[in-house]
Formats: C-alpha cells, structure tokens, sequence
C-alpha cells in the first residue's frame, strides 16, 4: 500500500486525481493540502472536503494552504474552465468561509514524522504550498520518501502561455524552489500528459458502472470539462487529465511513462518566459544527478492510461 499527500487546487482535473486515489486499492490518501490555482484557496479545500465526504472518508484531513503565490501577487482563476466553485456544475452545500481559517502545516509535518520514509507527496497544482512547506520545516520535509509533481512543459507549447504550463506559470518562484530543493523529485509535465485524454465515449462508459455518489458526480464534471476545453482547443477528443497522471505516476505502473533524467531550472522572473520550465536535452548530455535534477516523463503510454483508468474508476 502506497501512502501519499496529495498537494491540489480542487478543480476538476484535481477532483477526478483525487477520485482516483480514493478508488484505487493500493493507494492510502493520508491528507489533501489545498491551495489556490483552478480557484481561490478556500473553495479548493471545501471542494477537496466535499469530495472526501461522498467517498465516506471524513476521517482524512484537509490542510488549507496557500491564497497567493509567493510573489504576492493576486492569483487569477478560472471559472469558465472549472466552474464558479470549481467542479463545473457543481455546488458543494458547505461554505468555502468555513475553511478561511484552517492554515495548519503541523498536520502534514506530523504525518510525515509518524512515517519517515513512507509517504509519496504528489503535487498537482501551484507549488506554493510544498514550497512554504520546505521553508517552514525542511527536515521533516525530507522524510518525505519521494516527490511528483505534476507541472512545467518541456518541448512542447504550455497552456497558459506559448511557452509556460499552469502550476509552474501560476508560481514560478515556488515552482524552481521545489525543482531545485526537492530530492527524489519526478516531474510530470505536458509533453506527457496530453496524451491522457477521457474521450466522452469513455466518460460515458465510467458513469454507466457508477454506483456510488463519488462516481456519479465523474461525468457530470467532466462533460463541464469537455465543453469549456472545446473553446479552449476545438476538435480535441476529449479532456486531458494532467493532475490524474502524476497520481498514476506514483504507482510505478509498468510501462505507462518513459523518463530521462535532467537539471532543471524554472524561470522566475516577470517577463514573456516566465513559468517557461527548462532542461537540457541536447544530444550527447549524459543524465544528471544530486539537487536540482529530476526524472522528467517524456512520453506517455496512452493505451496503458485507458485501460488502467477505466479499471479503477468503474471499479464497484
């Protein structure tokens, strides 16, 4: 059983990741930490709550984290994309107000000191949180067994801008701070992501063997998606789950990415690059090793992603 914390901005990428963690047998979500991205802070953790309550699983903490990156500057969100609340056509009955004041890191160091070596942090938004994470306490940080991150676009176009990927965009700062200070660090990025799609035909067969609350909510959702990602880049099959594939990453799934191993560099200042995530793979460079390097996926198994979603996701 792989234990993880998951780092998210609940929106509906985040939400089918977490779905999926809940759902999967060889996973144990020990805590979510919420922060800004796809919406403010607040919604994200009573949206992370939300979720966790249709799944009867109250019993995992939500850590409220960061409101604005670390330049302090004010986030933008992105209603026409994840919904005034964040899951689409979802409205969760609870307040966001409620979690206004939950900001309590002690939860995570504490599980982290419980399982030294254990715990897999996945993060699939703004790096913000992880980063005031490592600031506040950088050696119960490195009991942490490994780190994945879902972010960052590597010879490939981003999504936000012509060349920079949402979470590395959303806080650059944050962003080359864990690329540079986390050990054991996996990246996964656009190059390899895009390839993750649920075409409507599959989101339709995943509600068809729905049975629980949790899993009827998926298509809802993710038909939401859909429509807003036909505006975004019509003609595109279906929706790509970017935050669902570094939860599947942590699982070491045979076959489903191919990585390389490079420095990498995030550039953090305000300009036409920033968030633009950098690595050399020229020719000839021999892999990396020691801080600042991490294992970077190059290409995703779109055939092993499909089999291994439906699987869990429509699994009684």
């Amino acid at each position: 059983m792989k234990k993880i914390i998951l780092f998210a901005d609940t929106g509906i990428d985040d939400a089918i990741a977490l779905i999926y963690a809940l759902k999967h047998p060889h996973l144990d979500l020990m805590a979510v930490v919420s922060g800004f991205g796809n919406t403010d802070r607040d919604r994200s953790a009573r949206n992370a709550a939300y979720l966790l309550k249709l799944a009867g699983r109250t019993d995992i903490p939500v850590i409220t984290g960061s409101k604005r990156p670390l330049s302090g500057e004010t986030p933008i969100f992105f209603p026409e994309i994840h919904g005034a609340e964040g899951l689409g056509p979802i409205s969760p009955p609870a307040s966001p107000e409620r979690f206004s004041t939950r900001t309590n890191f002690s939860t995570l160091f504490r599980l982290l000191k419980q399982h030294p070596g254990e715990i897999t942090i996945v993060n699939v938004g703004r790096c913000t949180s992880l980063a005031i994470a490592w600031y506040l306490g950088p050696d119960v940080m490195k009991l942490a067994k490994n780190t994945y991150l879902m972010g960052g676009a590597f010879l490939e176009p981003g999504n936000v801008t012509e060349v920079a990927e949402a979470n590395f965009h959303g806080d650059p700062i944050a962003a080359d701070f864990v690329c540079q200070n986390a050990p054991n660090l996996t990246i996964i990025p656009l190059n390899a992501t895009r390839n993750a799609l649920l075409t409507p035909a599959l989101v339709d067969f995943i509600d068809s063997r729905a049975v629980s609350p949790l899993q009827q909510i998926i298509k809802p959702i993710l038909d939401f998606y859909y429509e807003a990602y036909q505006e975004l880049e019509p003609g595109i099959e279906g929706t790509p789950q970017h935050d669902l594939s570094a939860v599947m990453a942590a699982l070491e799934i045979p076959g489903l990415f191919s990585y390389m191993r490079k420095k990498v560099k995030v550039e953090d200042k305000d300009g036409y690059a920033t968030g633009l995530s950098i690595a050399d793979f020229r020719p000839g460079v021999p892999p990396c090793d020691g801080a600042g390097c991490a294992r970077i996926a190059t290409e995703m198994d779109a055939g092993v992603f499909t089999t291994n979603v439906l699987d869990i996701l429509t699994r009684g």
